[in-house]
């Protein structure tokens, strides 16, 4: 499409052929344009339009780790651009592609303190990938290509592509192009043998996998694998969904809340696999310890450490490893299955060296799930609502696969424990520590689609950071079902402070009546007081065609899983 259009015109038509279906967005100063266009020319393309840019950024970022595509949100000048600073640092932390495009004021008034204008390359630029103004309409695909492509590539991640009002209403002739595929990032052979080898001569493996974009093809070989290289997989912070959690081979997860019997096997493992899986602070905290960097030990572990992730420079980062291979997991995990099955044919045999060496370290896959099996089965949940049958009983009701989206909170160790994942892309959390996030990204999971009821799970405090999108829920038609675990205080911090200063300040929060504040929404509300409340009232959630609400009143003094 050549023909001259306005630059709006031209960004709605562009969005269109990249293949875009959501636009999440607060309108105001700055997008005027873009909404009108997209409304008019786009109707492909669903505008959902939130109360707070925080929110529709969250939501935005959730179809983008959902997806592997880019979540694409419109946010006005300087107040509301700068309100998705967090969400723009939760998708880099998270690695989920996402757009934002921001308008801004007139060219004609730059370095002129423009009403609502900001630096937004000095604002942005910590927190995202890449910060561009596009300056001149006849080069928004070209600026739009890109801003996709960075998105996409090495570790995905957040972009802001920066829209000047006047540069939107410009006439031009621009080119029609479609999205740019995701660069492949194949392995060297050699590496690939290195690897298979290292696994075979390894007692005591460990495979951690984590990271966004996988495919379904990708997901199918770390099975092949695991089963045929007998080799106990963990995953790194909320991406339990990269493995159906009932598989045998399946034991764990790292970060916070990580089990002790999983952290003492991590000392034991004489050789670590890591593929897609960032090495950093918040997946490598100790048990019991809320500090990073204590599951294995910088800056040379014990053990032999292979290293494989997409971004370059997640590589030899704060952990030197003894290969570092900068390829996609997907490419690995497809080359050690070539391997294995090479190996079968090469001696004419049904059982190939990967699988002969990893029926003799069945025992340690099995004693490993079996600490897995009790971990899940173990802990005291004090008060009369006990999580442990409250998180049993979801699971048992929802589809394998239901999107559960969980903010930030002591609360969330409950289904990060309780609460096993059988299908992937089906956990979102946000890495960064968010708070106000569950709702929001579970919003942009009802968006999305692919399931029929997204779950979003929140303490009271997390909640009500961005609460107001409720009735964002209820006005876009989305099926959709919210926990709220109330224990009218910041739990997580409250045990903080008294553990480290035997008192707490400033924790404590003032009780809400949810079911009302739900209710003002349009939302269908229930307050669960007992334990046998609760499948009552999550069977009329669940039978209700649109939002709802269950409260759950906890104890004020609940934070995370007790063990007895």
């Amino acid at each position: 499409m050549t023909n001259t259009r306005s630059g709006a015109d031209i960004l709605a038509d562009t969005l269109a052929e990249f293949g875009v279906r959501v636009v999440t967005h607060v309108p105001g100063e700055g997008i005027l344009e873009i909404l009108d266009a997209l409304a008019s020319r786009t109707p492909q393309i669903r505008l959902a339009s939130f109360r707070h840019e925080a929110g529709m950024a969250f939501a935005a970022q959730a179809i983008g780790q959902l997806s592997g595509m880019p979540g694409v949100c419109l946010a006005a000048r300087a107040p509301g651009a700068l309100n998705t600073c967090l969400a723009l640092h939760t998708a880099d932390t998270d690695s989920a592609p996402m757009i934002l495009i921001v308008g801004q004021a007139s060219t004609e008034v730059a370095e002129r303190e423009a009403f609502l204008g900001n630096e937004f390359h000095v604002a942005f630029g910590p927190l995202v990938k890449w910060v561009a103004q596009i300056p001149d309409a006849a080069r928004i695909p070209e600026f739009v290509s890109r801003a996709w492509h960075t998105a996409i590539s090495g570790k995905p991640g957040p972009v802001v592509l920066i829209l000047p009002e006047d540069v939107a209403l410009q006439q031009r002739a621009a080119p029609s192009l479609g999205a740019p595929r995701r660069a492949g990032t194949s392995i060297d052979m050699g590496d690939a043998y290195a690897i298979a080898e290292a696994l075979r001569r390894a007692a005591r493996p460990i495979l951690w996998v984590g990271g966004t974009g996988w495919s379904s093809e990708g997901l199918g070989d770390l099975v092949k694998v695991a089963e045929r290289y007998q080799v106990p997989v963990v995953t790194s912070y909320r991406r339990r969904d990269l493995l159906d959690n009932g598989h045998p081979n399946f034991c764990g997860e790292t970060g916070i809340g990580i089990s002790a019997a999983l952290a003492r096997r991590f000392e034991a493992a004489d050789l670590v696999l890591v593929l897609g899986a960032r090495m950093g602070e918040l997946n490598t905290f100790g048990a019991d310890v809320f500090k990073g960097f204590s599951l294995l030990r910088p800056p040379k572990p014990a053990c032999k450490l292979i290293h494989v992730h997409p971004g370059q420079a997640e590589l030899n980062n704060a952990y030197q490893a003894d290969i570092a291979v900068c390829a996609r997991p997907e490419a690995v995990l497809a080359a050690l299955a070539r391997i294995a099955d090479g190996q079968r044919k090469h001696d004419g045999s049904c059982t190939s060296m990967p699988e002969a060496m990893g029926a003799a370290r069945l025992p340690w896959v099995e004693s490993i799930r079996r600490e897995r099996e009790q971990f899940v089965s173990t802990g005291v949940c004090p008060g009369p609502v006990d999580l442990r049958v409250i998180y049993a009983r979801l699971r048992k009701m929802l589809p394998d696969d239901t999107v559960v989206a969980a903010g930030a909170g002591a609360y969330a160790m409950w289904p990060q424990r309780y609460f096993p994942h059988r299908r992937p892309n089906t956990q979102l959390g946000p890495k960064s520590g968010a708070m106000g996030y569950g709702l929001a990204a579970a919003i942009g999971a009802a968006l999305h689609g692919g399931c029929d009821r997204p779950v979003a799970i929140a303490g009271d405090g997390c909640f009500l950071m961005h609460a107001e999108e409720l009735e964002s829920a209820v006005r876009l038609g989305l099926r959709l079902l919210v926990l709220v675990a109330n224990n009218r205080s910041y739990g997580a911090i409250r045990a903080s402070q008294q553990r480290t200063f035997g008192r707490e300040v400033g924790t404590r929060l003032g009780n809400v009546d949810f079911v009302s504040y739900a209710s003002s929404f349009g939302a269908k509300a229930w307050r669960v007081t007992s334990t046998d409340e609760f499948a009552p009232a999550l069977d009329a959630a669940l039978s209700h065609d649109g939002v709802s609400l269950i409260e759950l009143a906890l104890p004020d003094t609940l934070t995370k899983p007790v063990q007895p």
